[in-house]
């Protein structure tokens, strides 16, 4: 049995919860010190060590808030420390100087889809090349293909044919897309947005845009809110087939999810990482 089990169990455990966690680990050591390079721990968000071991109580408080910063902005870091204090008082005085890695586990985020039709399945084909977790809401029964739900949309985590009500929705969504065109899309979107989720875009014409936002004005939904509303959805690529449109939706998502511009990388010139 691998020594490293436990470790990878509970691990794998953290996955299946779908909990973030930090893995943090010694990746060099001068001097003196109680961790060696290649030990390793498991912080939860709030920095709590959950398994393993790196060192004293001083060097876990260090790497513990650094696992929470990992686990805000999902960018590892490293955290060297001087373990050379000639005092007490400045807590580590073994000697030397360590560095850890730490690396946050980020949980993949949600897209909830309602509709059907050839660009959600499209949809639902490129988002899990992306690594989403993918949420389908459509009809039980669909009048245009024989093909059941589970062979339109292969790759969805869940799909849901029961009625949706928007505020009884259990999971964290980041992003809902309405694909439908249906005559209750307003009243969907207005759900979605005092529900609190931070992207809600319809697919749909501008002139359909302008009354969805119409409705969610007339409903004093606030500025903030509003600016959480996206449609018509996607990024300006001039997009006419069905594939070429859920690409222009994912790039804005990915766009999004990333803090990213949606510019052009030669406009940044050679430097741009």
């Amino acid at each position: 049995m691998s020594r490293n089990k436990l470790f990878l169990n509970e691990a794998l455990k953290l996955e299946n919860e779908e909990k973030p966690y930090a893995i943090a680990t010694v990746i060099s050591v001068k001097g003196s010190s109680s961790g060696k390079v290649g030990d390793r721990a498991i912080f939860d968000e709030k920095g709590y060590r959950i398994m393993g071991y790196i060192g004293g109580g001083c060097i876990e408080n260090r790497v513990s808030d650094a696992a929470i910063e990992t686990l805000i902005d999902g960018i590892p870091k490293i955290v060297d420390i001087d373990l050379d204090s000639e005092t007490m008082a400045k807590g580590i005085p073994c000697g030397g100087t360590m560095s850890v890695i730490v690396e946050p586990q980020m949980i993949n985020s949600v897209i909830l889809i309602r509709g059907e039709g050839r660009i959600v399945e499209v949809l639902c084909n490129m988002a899990k090349l992306l690594n989403f977790k993918l949420i389908i809401h459509t009809s039980k029964n669909h009048t245009q293909t024989s093909r059941t739900n589970d062979e339109l949309y292969p790759d969805a985590d869940k799909i849901i044919t029961d009625d949706l009500k928007v505020e009884n929705i259990n999971e964290n969504i980041d992003y809902f897309i309405l694909a439908t065109h249906h005559s209750n899309d307003d009243k969907i979107a207005l759900d979605a947005i005092k529900k609190g989720i931070p992207y809600v875009g319809v697919i749909a014409s501008q002139k359909k845009a302008d009354l969805i936002k119409q409705h969610l004005l007339e409903n004093k939904v606030s500025d903030s809110e509003i600016k959480n509303l996206h449609s018509p959805i996607g990024l300006d690529l001039n997009a006419t087939t069905p594939e070429q449109i859920a690409l222009s939706i994912l790039s804005e998502i990915v766009m999004i999810d990333n803090g990213a511009t949606g510019k052009q990388m030669k406009k940044f010139g050679i430097n741009k990482k």
